[in-house]
């Protein structure tokens, strides 16, 4: 089965597509017999990418490399009432997804060829080490603050509906981190030492939905040893509070942080200080597109970013009452999504 096949199998699983209901645990049978039962594709129970090869009841297996990208144990399941004993192979990063697709590609070949499972995933990740390695990350202090950041609010509106993690749009790349319908919220954070000011990116950040509203959700960030905000501990909450907390990793994993449990991600803690939301409107300092003549960025600017003094925006922070009931607006967008 050719790699980019077996990894489109697993993407129909993560979908929840073209599973077997023979086995246990939602499957894909490969055809691929093995003497004990037919290989199978499966998920791990955050998304991660598994290959069960069946073995032998009887078979003694004295060691499993596995390691801080790949997790490797036995583990039965009933297969139509029968128990299948499996080696199981889990991808821990999903950054190595490819590459975890070559190396169960690699080894049905040589299962095919005649090799036993336990000989086929030995030999297969001894020649495959070097690409097993996980990815050495490195992220900067703004990044780690802006995940925490939009968590914080998404953490905020979770608790309001278990399902507000559709409302997420900040790992997608969308022009605001959260909307449904016509109303967005736009999430920045600082640290102590820059409170009175938040860098927007781009020349249509601060532009509301067409006939829709936006706020801007500031939240003040210390970075401190004893703090007790951290991606892991923020993370783990919001998947703790979603509807789907596989979705929720997905989309972490899509912001860049592929494990919110690393230690690269988890390096800085935070105390929040302080926070803030603004009404977005024609009082709010801001560029737009209509900020120039005829409502049009000059031609051959290609960028704009621009730093705002919240000081002078005070005539636009909503009171507790307010941010309630623009979170309460956005939350009731999920009805009709």
């Amino acid at each position: 089965m050719p790699a980019e096949e077996t990894a489109d199998h697993w993407e129909m699983l993560r979908r929840g597509g073209q599973a077997s209901t023979a086995l246990e645990i939602p499957s894909i049978d490969t055809g691929i017999e093995t003497g004990s039962g037919s290989v199978r594709l499966a998920l791990g129970s955050e998304g991660q990418l598994r290959l069960l090869l069946p073995v032998r009841q009887s078979e003694r297996i004295t060691e499993t490399p596995s390691s801080e990208t790949l997790g490797i144990g036995v583990a039965t399941y009933a297969l139509g009432g029968t128990p299948i004993r499996y080696l199981d192979m889990t991808c821990l990063i999903g950054a190595l997804d490819g590459v975890f697709a070559d190396v169960a590609d690699e080894i049905m070949d040589r299962i095919i060829g005649g090799a036993s499972p336990v000989e086929a995933c030995r030999t297969t990740i001894e020649d495959f080490r070097s690409l097993l390695i996980a990815p050495e990350v490195k992220v900067s202090i703004q990044e780690i603050r802006g995940l925490v950041g939009e968590l914080l609010m998404l953490r905020k509106l979770l608790g309001l509906d278990s399902r507000a993690w559709k409302l997420w749009r900040g790992p997608l790349r969308e022009r605001h981190d959260f909307r449904g319908g016509t109303v967005a919220t736009e999430v920045k954070t600082t640290s102590r030492s820059a409170t009175q000011s938040v860098t927007i990116s781009a020349v249509d950040q601060l532009l509301p939905p067409v006939g829709g509203s936006l706020t801007l959700a500031v939240f003040q960030l210390a970075e401190t040893t004893g703090g007790d905000i951290s991606v892991a501990r923020i993370a783990a909450d919001v998947m703790r509070a979603a509807s789907d907390r596989q979705e929720v990793a997905r989309l972490v994993s899509s912001y860049g942080c592929a494990d919110p449990e690393s230690r690269e991600w988890n390096r800085c803690r935070f105390r929040l200080e302080e926070e803030d939301h603004y009404l977005i409107d024609a009082q709010f300092p801001r560029v737009i597109p209509e900020s120039f003549a005829g409502g049009v960025v000059p031609s051959g600017v290609e960028q704009i970013s621009y730093v705002v003094n919240l000081g002078t925006a005070e005539h636009c922070r909503l009171s507790n009452q307010g941010v309630e009931a623009l979170n309460a607006e956005l939350v009731a967008c999920l009805d009709h999504l």
